[in-house]
């Protein structure tokens, strides 16, 4: 085998890795059940990058950049329409996908020359196919399980501008190094030797597999630590909001009591019958403020008063079927947290509707057999999308907004609950179940 066939590694291997490292970022972020649609663009895609790595196998030099940015088009395209990635997202993943195929293709190549010496011709095609098959698979189940263990970290990482712009500048960097070697021999890090070649180009793509992922977990992190932050800073501040409602509640309540007692003394002192029956009126109607926000869950009412005061002042109507000491079990702190996410997430949707009939909340709080059921319900005239049950943020800064349901699930999450939402026939709604301890 002379150095020129070394240097020129068959075009299926990279197709192979290509198409391989894409699938499995695919496989860990496809939304939707996989079905015929999707294995027809997965063959499709192996069909073309087979197809036109044989066409250019041992290209001329000058057209190697073209050949490649066409390969990694496709390859982008692939994973964009297969896991709906905007572009920000496509070329964050993308640039792993480019640095774990080089590397899987080049390991690969090198094995396969450093061990085709010692088996006899005979058994060539096959040493190539077995070791092919060997290779390819240890190293992207290994970067499967590594990128699906990052995700537990986290459900969805919100990529901007910097952290596009670091990994493209390490896959720039990486891909340049490991490749130059074939387009010009006597560069810096260029050799005569093919064995030498092989090992720059492998640990060149080892270095840059190493980078993007201590990136990849670094940006996770940052981001871990700002939502939980973030997280902290809501609760805490619904927190505060029940705490100065349960303040005003209080003050409300003693002058309510102090107001009742002197329209009972006002009705004893009084002789003429309009004047009675215009007291008799204003105690009805401070009865129906007694009425008002008593579900057996003081946190509750308190959230409850301040939310309905909100939805007062905005036409809107907010109708309550809540048994409160089935919250029993729940801390203040996550209960105002829970409850005020929810009513504020729904009052930012409806106050934007032109109709004030549409204007119409619903909140339910209800035991079902050994578990707390808790619905918010509103009407929707926006189109949402969903991933994993949870709407997505329309806002464009994703960084700062969806918060809000990030504490729900939050919250419910640690008291062993499970948390869904849906948008049926322009309603929509927040479903949760939480057992009872």
């Amino acid at each position: 085998m002379n150095s020129v066939e070394v240097l020129n590694t068959p075009g299926y291997y990279y197709a192979l890795a290509y198409w391989l490292s894409a699938f499995v970022i695919i496989c860990i972020y496809h939304e939707k059940p996989r079905r015929g649609r999707q294995a027809v663009l997965d063959a499709a895609v192996l069909l073309v990058l087979l197809t036109f790595m044989h066409l250019t196998d041992g290209v001329a030099r000058y057209l190697f950049i073209p050949s490649m940015l066409f390969i990694i088009s496709v390859t982008l395209l692939y994973i964009r329409r297969s896991c709906g990635f905007s572009w920000k997202e496509t070329g964050y993943y993308g640039a792993a996908v480019l640095i774990n195929a080089e590397f899987g293709a080049s390991l690969c190549w090198q094995i396969y020359y450093n061990f085709s010496a010692d088996v006899p011709a005979d058994y060539q095609t096959l040493w190539r196919i077995l070791e092919l098959a060997a290779v390819y698979g240890c190293v992207f189940l290994l970067m499967y399980f590594l990128e699906r263990h990052l995700r537990w970290d986290i459900e969805e990482l919100q990529i901007t501008g910097r952290e596009l712009s670091g990994v493209f500048i390490i896959a720039v960097m990486v891909y340049s190094v490991s490749n130059m070697s074939y387009l010009d021999p006597e560069w810096l890090f260029g050799t005569a030797m093919s064995r030498d070649i092989f090992i720059i180009r492998t640990l060149v793509d080892l270095c840059g597999v190493c980078l993007l992922y201590a990136y990849h977990i670094q940006a996770r992190a940052m981001q871990v630590r700002f939502e939980r932050d973030t997280l902290h800073n809501i609760m805490e501040m619904q927190y505060k909001n029940y705490q100065m409602s349960q303040n005003n509640i209080d003050m409300v309540n003693q002058k309510y009591h102090d107001l009742k007692h002197q329209i009972t003394l006002l009705k004893e002192e009084v002789n003429t019958g309009k004047s009675v029956e215009y007291l008799e009126k204003m105690e009805r109607e401070i009865k129906i403020y007694e009425a008002q926000n008593k579900t057996g869950n003081k946190v509750l009412d308190a959230v409850l008063t301040s939310k309905g005061a909100s939805c007062q002042t905005k036409g809107i109507e907010l109708k309550c079927v809540v048994e409160g000491e089935l919250l029993f079990f729940m801390d203040d702190m996550d209960i105002s947290a829970l409850f005020g996410n929810m009513l504020d997430n729904a009052i930012e949707s409806v106050e934007k509707l032109p109709d004030e009939c549409m204007r119409l909340i619903r909140l339910y709080v209800v035991r079902e057999k050994q578990f707390v059921r808790i619905c918010t319900e509103n009407y929707c005239m926006e189109q949402i999308r969903f991933r994993n049950g949870m709407p997505i943020t329309t806002k464009k800064d994703k960084r700062l907004h969806g918060y809000g349901m990030k504490s729900i699930q939050s919250t419910v999450k640690k008291y062993d609950g499970a948390v869904m939402a849906a948008l049926n026939q322009n309603w929509f709604e927040v479903k949760i179940l939480i057992p009872i301890p």
